[in-house]
């Protein structure tokens, strides 16, 4: 090794490579040489184990990123999974129930039915007709009730024997047309009330013109009172109406008049027979739905007004906004709670 290892030192610090000559001998370079190499090739090896650290790190952080991510994507499908399959067991338990329902309603009407026909009972078929009231208003069984009321009303009128009708088959009748106008929608009364038809065809054959003016009247009572109740317009109402109308034209004997009479006299004679039957009953009972109609009527006549082509309701209408407004007086003074003197002063 050279004398002057600070000069050496300072040449290869200023890299001055006439002064490291000067300072340095061979044998001092070629070990300097070999000690470089040695120690790059140290440094070489320090630099890839910490790369191969770093990089088993860094795969260590990868695999459990995916992991994680395998395991949120699993925890996630398995949520789905069982959202679907509790949304298919769901909508299957709704079908089976709607289905158990149908089945329910499918045995009640027939037991209803049976109740309803019965040739032998006659309380057994007024609870049959009460029940049909319930379906009468179901929209599935609506047409299906109404032509089994429609037989059962011709089966009551021809085991009437008698001229008139006695208290057995009115209340009878009064059953079967007070459950066909238990529907909420008018398109059902309109079908309900072309049950009429029955009472012209057996008029016709009997001409028994009591029983069917009794008829008539509890046709006018229940399906045109209920009528006035459930449709929105007095073109609705007239066309339930209208099968009663053509049968008044037809037969006028039903409201003890002859002669040919016109739509509007027919219509007039139709609200005085509703208007006569709700004084009867106002005068009776207070649980009466007679105001309610007179209240609904009077707004179809008020909407009517101002349709200037609806002539025939004219006549109708008068008689309605005379005695109507009377009506619901009448009942509401009759429901009117009263204080007699003796208890007021004991107060």
């Amino acid at each position: 090794m050279s004398d002057n290892p600070t000069g050496v030192e300072e040449a290869i610090s200023k890299n001055d490579p006439l002064a490291l000559s000067r300072g340095a001998t061979e044998q001092d370079l070629n070990r300097m040489k070999l000690a470089e190499e040695v120690l790059q090739l140290a440094n070489s090896r320090k630099k890839n184990t910490s790369r191969l650290a770093v990089l088993s790190q860094l795969m260590v952080g990868v695999v459990a990123a995916a992991g994680m991510l395998v395991n949120g994507y699993q925890s996630y499908s398995n949520k789905k999974q069982q959202q679907k399959q509790a949304q298919i067991d769901q909508d299957r338990w709704a079908k089976e129930f709607q289905r158990a329902q149908r089945a329910d309603k499918y045995r009640a009407f027939f037991e209803t039915s049976v109740l309803a026909t019965d040739p032998a009972n006659g309380d057994k078929r007024m609870v049959g007709y009460a029940l049909l009231q319930e379906f009468v208003d179901d929209e599935d069984y609506n047409s299906k009730a109404t032509r089994l009321l429609e037989e059962a009303l011709v089966q009551e009128l021809r085991s009437n024997t008698k001229t008139g009708i006695d208290d057995e088959h009115r209340n009878a009748v009064l059953a079967i047309v007070t459950a066909l106008s238990s529907s909420g929608d008018c398109k059902a009364l309109e079908r309900a009330a072309r049950s009429i038809d029955k009472i012209a065809t057996r008029h016709a054959k009997e001409q028994d013109t009591e029983e069917t003016s009794a008829i008539f009247h509890i046709y006018v009572r229940r399906l045109a009172g209920r009528a006035a109740m459930v449709c929105k317009t007095m073109n609705e109402f007239s066309m339930v109406r209208h099968p009663l109308t053509e049968t008044m034209l037809r037969i006028p004997e039903v409201a003890d008049l002859t002669g040919k009479l016109s739509f509007a006299q027919a219509n007039e004679q139709i609200a005085k027979m509703l208007l006569d039957d709700c004084k009867d009953e106002v005068g009776v009972t207070g649980v009466t739905d007679c105001p309610a109609i007179m209240n609904h009527y009077l707004s179809l006549c008020a909407a009517s007004a101002k349709d200037k082509t609806r002539k025939d309701e004219d006549a109708a209408c008068a008689v309605i906004k005379a005695q109507g407004p009377g009506i619901i007086r009448q009942a509401s003074a009759a429901a009117a709670p009263t204080i007699s003197p003796a208890a007021d002063s004991g107060n």
